[in-house]
């Protein structure tokens, strides 16, 4: 499991209980917290979150309390809650919702009585060029329930930080609250959270603080936060004042954890995979050599962050040009590619599924310049991957002391980008623009269009310089796992274009004889779905009702396949919600996608646009299918075959989208079947795929990043089982895509010999 927060239990603490004594928490990315003894092993899971588990803290309960619970944890996720756990009962006692995505917690002393406090920080949401509703709560927990306790809100504060928070601490010696936060400050609160005083990093060369992705207190007065420019500074808050000590590290600093006993000791955990303690006690200090190569490690940093990667180093990078087939891991990821012999940047959006390039990794050479004959400070390449396969090769301009986020909307209004890119890019504008080298701290681009919220992360996403490892260690790009989508088309103006489309084609109907819908029953039902569908940053708390999904379905199984294309676009979209394509939903798609079968088999019938429309908005559709939820993706798999069977009748199309909706739908029909596939409609699929796949190849018709998908999902497929690589012999499979190999880059040839090692 991949851990996104660590607590320890002390010995103290555990004694008395089923610990034994010591051990530690991991908060894990998969919403799970679990819970080890001091020989390491398991001994409980806590299961209720329902996204990361990124902040962990004890909860100190009164002296007096009667819950016989000795050990209270606090955990907070990007789900927006925190949760309070039973350790000796493995029980979660209460649940604190309504915060803005991330939550940070902390355990704060108890009130008289039977009162227990925590306080908590959020994220945010970004609203337009802004994040707003960064807010600290204090909650009071009453500990009278024997099995579930009641928690209250007491007080809020929100927005004196002008970024999201990212870390939260209680000062044990005065008693104080401490926040850290993107703007690059600490803001010392009282126990009602109003901020007292704030602390602020020392000046920087561009006027731009570091974010502070960690704060704590430590013993002797002193608060110390963790800066992801890789520094560590600390205030001495004691009455000394002066100015903060910065202490440089080779990489970012993404924690601070402080040893208390020590009078004042901490450790850092750094980016370059090293735990460091720092002291004041001359007789705890590291020998000189230690401290040499420590002070060398930093001042190598600094050399390399201005001269950038040495050749060798770009020429082990992943090719720039074969970055559509490795996905990335989260939202905000960075991966450095090697692109024509550059290093190059680029973030991974997890809601448009590309990587976004940001601009060439050369350390702090100049990168002023000009646009159209306007002159700006900076001047970024970035390339957008498209749905259809293209490349959009662009330039963003921006001057110091701009707002990067009216620079990133501006540069999407004027190339008619998808709304989703504007975290990414205002984000990259700050780091580029500001610390060079440093890692993007992890912030989603899921956010629908407009004036519509977008989810903010809190926890950061480490800098991945090299190749992500393969879940084959045999293999480099096989199998694939997980299913490629088509999602542009959330962005409110292009979603309005669909719905005038529908009305068009429903109001044509109407003044015939063919069945039509109500216009204004037809209006509310495209108009909610638009609201629902263009804010993804809500889906995990807004819904699809049943009426809805009925008119969808009414419309597909009425209209004739000359009019019946926006509706398979709309359907597309429609099944991403995870909602709407929930379990008890397949009955529902199986008749979505089963009458989407009969409108692909009248395509001979269809003229005009309709023709090149339906089977491409078919094709994406079906991609879609698999991306959904599993009552989507159960109905998908239960008509594979008749799927398939429309893929072989548009195989040989001569427009590019179409061949590469039908690329998608082979690759991820082959994951499917490599991941669960059995029993004889998946042999008579795997068939049709390899017929497919032979069809395709022998074309010579489809586009690089379409044939690379397709022998991605060759490869995958022949890894499901040996009946498929036997029949795949048989059908001389690795000769026949050898020439395929050979026409469309580097990693196609290299797909192409992993499956001539498969077929042996």
């Amino acid at each position: 499991h991949n851990i996104t927060s660590l607590l320890s239990i002390p010995s103290s603490e555990g004694s008395n209980s089923v610990l034994g004594g010591g051990g530690y928490i991991s908060g894990c990315k998969d919403g799970v917290v679990r819970v080890f003894n001091s020989a390491h092993a398991l001994i409980g899971s806590l299961k209720g979150h329902e996204n990361a588990v990124t902040s962990l803290s004890w909860l100190p309960l009164p002296s007096d309390h009667s819950s016989g619970d000795e050990m209270v944890l606090i955990s907070g996720s990007w789900d927006g809650t925190a949760r309070i756990w039973s350790l000796p009962q493995m029980e979660c006692r209460a649940v604190l919702t309504g915060h803005e995505n991330t939550v940070s917690v902390v355990g704060l002393p108890p009130t008289s009585g039977s009162f227990a406090r925590v306080a908590t920080g959020s994220a945010g949401v970004a609203q337009g060029n802004n994040i707003y509703d960064h807010k600290v709560r204090i909650w009071h927990i009453s500990l009278d329930g024997s099995v579930s306790w009641s928690s209250k809100l007491v007080n809020t504060v929100a927005n004196d930080h002008s970024g999201p928070i990212r870390g939260i601490a209680f000062d044990s010696s005065t008693q104080h609250l401490l926040t850290c936060s993107n703007d690059g400050t600490v803001k010392v609160r009282d126990l009602d959270g109003s901020c007292v005083t704030t602390l602020a990093y020392p000046p920087t060369s561009d006027g731009s603080p570091p974010m502070l992705l960690s704060v704590a207190a430590l013993e002797n007065g002193r608060v110390v936060a963790a800066a992801e420019d890789g520094h560590a500074v600390i205030w001495d808050v004691s009455g000394g004042g002066g100015e903060p000590q910065v202490i440089g590290h080779p990489n970012c600093v993404w924690t601070i954890l402080p040893l208390f006993g020590t009078k004042g000791d901490f450790a850092t955990a750094c980016h370059d995979g090293y735990t460091r303690i720092f002291t004041l006690d001359p007789t705890r200090i590291a020998s000189t050599t230690e401290i040499s190569q420590f002070e060398q490690a930093v001042s190598d940093s600094k050399a390399k962050s201005s001269s950038g990667p040495s050749a060798e180093e770009i020429a082990k990078l992943p090719k720039w040009e074969m970055n559509a087939l490795q996905q990335g891991r989260s939202e905000g990821q960075v991966q450095i590619f090697n692109k024509n012999n550059k290093a190059i940047a680029a973030q991974w959006s997890d809601a448009s599924k590309t990587w976004i390039e940001v601009g060439e990794v050369t350390g702090r050479n100049e990168n002023a310049g000009t646009i159209d004959g306007v002159s700006y400070d900076h001047v970024f390449p970035i390339e957008v991957d498209v749905a259809n396969g293209g490349v959009a090769k662009l330039q963003i301009g921006y001057n110091n002391g701009d707002n990067p986020f009216v620079t990133a909307q501006k540069f999407i209004d004027e190339h008619m980008l998808d709304q989703n890119y504007l975290a990414e890019i205002a984000d990259y504008i700050q780091k580029r623009a500001g610390t060079a080298g440093g890692p993007t701290i992890g912030m989603t681009g899921g956010g629908g269009s407009g004036g519509q919220a977008m989810e903010v992360h809190s926890g950061p996403v480490p800098m991945d310089i090299s190749t992500p490892a393969s879940s084959q260690p045999t293999y480099q790009h096989l199998p694939y796992k997980g299913y490629r989508s088509f999602e542009n088309g959330t962005d409110t103006k292009v979603f309005n274009k669909m719905i005038n489309k529908i009305c068009e084609f429903n109001d044509e109907l109407s003044s015939s004889s063919s069945p039509a819908i109500k216009k204004e029953d037809l209006t509310s039902t495209l108009e909610g779905l638009r609201d629902t569908l263009c804010a993804t940053n809500r889906y995990h708390a807004t819904s699809v009702s049943d009426s809805e999904l009925r008119t969808i379905t009414k419309l597909i199984q009425n209209w004739d396949v000359q009019r019946v294309f926006p509706i398979l676009d709309l359907s597309r979209l429609i099944v991403l919600h995870p909602d709407a394509s929930k379990s008890d939903r397949r009955n529902t798609w199986e008749n979505i996608v089963k009458c989407t079968i009969e409108k692909c088999e009248q395509v001979e019938n269809a003229e005009g646009t309709a023709a090149v429309a339906v089977p491409m908005t078919s094709m994406r559709f079906f991609a879609n299918c698999f991306r959904g939820g599993s009552g989507s993706l159960n109905a998908v798999a239960s008509n594979l075959e008749d799927i398939l069977k429309c893929a072989e009748a548009f195989a040989t199309s001569d427009k590019k989208n179409v061949r590469l909706s039908i690329a998608t739908v082979i690759l991820n029909a082959s994951s499917y079947i490599n991941n669960t596939g059995r029993g004889v409609a998946v042999s008579a699929a795997s068939d049709r795929i390899l017929s497919l796949v032979g069809t395709i190849v022998g074309s010579g018709l489809y586009e690089s990043e379409a044939t690379v998908r397709v022998l991605v999902g060759l490869g995958t497929l022949l890894l499901a089982d040996e009946s498929v690589r036997v029949k795949a012999k048989s059908l001389h499979m690795g000769s026949m895509v050898e020439h395929a190999g050979n026409q469309h880059g580097d990693k196609a040839k290299a797909v192409v010999g992993e499956i001539r090692s498969i077929l042996g």
